[in-house]
């Protein structure tokens, strides 16, 4: 954790004290370090992929959901990643449109497990 706080709070003092001289200079630090924290915890984020697939690997219904609750996960990251990088750059708009292209792209992904749902609600009604 250390490293991830040294690696922003560097980037934050350079880019703060280039930004006057030097504007795009001051964004490709903000972008390279938010790139070395990424790249950074997407080992963490696979250790938990694999404990989540190790743990649901007797269950094979278990591990489909599992396997499309860490593409959801790693959409949503990403996309994170990305809108915040548009905003720091002054492109709130397109942080918007990538932000609510993830939207569709994730309802889009969850649609047979909220059809599974309500099958099941369904059942339990009749």
């Amino acid at each position: 954790m250390s490293v991830l706080i040294g690696i922003s709070l560097s980037a934050l003092i350079l880019a703060v004290l280039i930004r006057d001289y030097n504007k795009t200079a001051s964004i490709a630090i903000v972008i390279a370090a938010s790139a070395m924290i990424f790249i950074r915890i997407a080992s963490d984020v696979s250790t938990i992929f694999t404990s989540l697939t190790h743990i649901s690997s007797g269950v094979e219904t278990a591990a489909s959901y599992i396997k499309l609750m860490m593409k959801v996960l790693g959409i949503v990251l990403i996309t994170q990643f990305t809108a915040d990088l548009c905003r720091d750059c002054g492109e709130n708009s397109l942080a918007s449109q990538t932000e609510t292209a993830a939207k569709i792209i994730v309802v889009s992904m969850i649609l047979p497990l909220f059809e599974t749902v309500i099958k099941i609600v369904a059942g339990f009604l009749e």
